[in-house]
């Protein structure tokens, strides 16, 4: 056994990754969430959506530190076959915060890839 043999030893740490989640409804009807900007969600299977519709929406974003809720209208920027894009409008300054820290936390804390 030489000096250095404690060196060979892999050490794996175990780190708790913290779970965050993202529900949308849009007009009533769940949707998966594809991606999250400050002013604009992308949600998966668009279904009936169509690029102008006016919608209204509530958006559930949850992590460890908080939890929030938020309701209003939009208006569908684009639509292909699997994703819509939803442009937020008249949303506080403050909501537009939260969800800023809300993404910045996130990325703060995903785990690398």
């Amino acid at each position: 056994m030489g000096v250095f043999d404690f060196l060979k030893v892999t050490v794996v740490e175990k780190t708790v990754v913290a779970s965050y989640k993202a529900a949308l409804t849009v007009d009533g009807k769940p949707l998966p969430v594809a991606n999250l900007g400050m002013d604009s969600v992308t949600a998966g299977a668009p279904g009936k959506l169509k690029q102008g519709q006016r919608v209204s929406f509530a958006l559930a974003l949850t992590d460890p530190k908080e939890s929030l809720s938020i309701r209003g209208t939009g208006v569908v920027a684009s639509v292909d076959k699997t994703q819509a894009k939803i442009q937020f409008q008249g949303l506080p300054d403050q909501t537009r915060q939260q969800v800023a820290r809300f993404l910045a936390r996130y990325l703060i804390n995903r785990p690398a890839s």
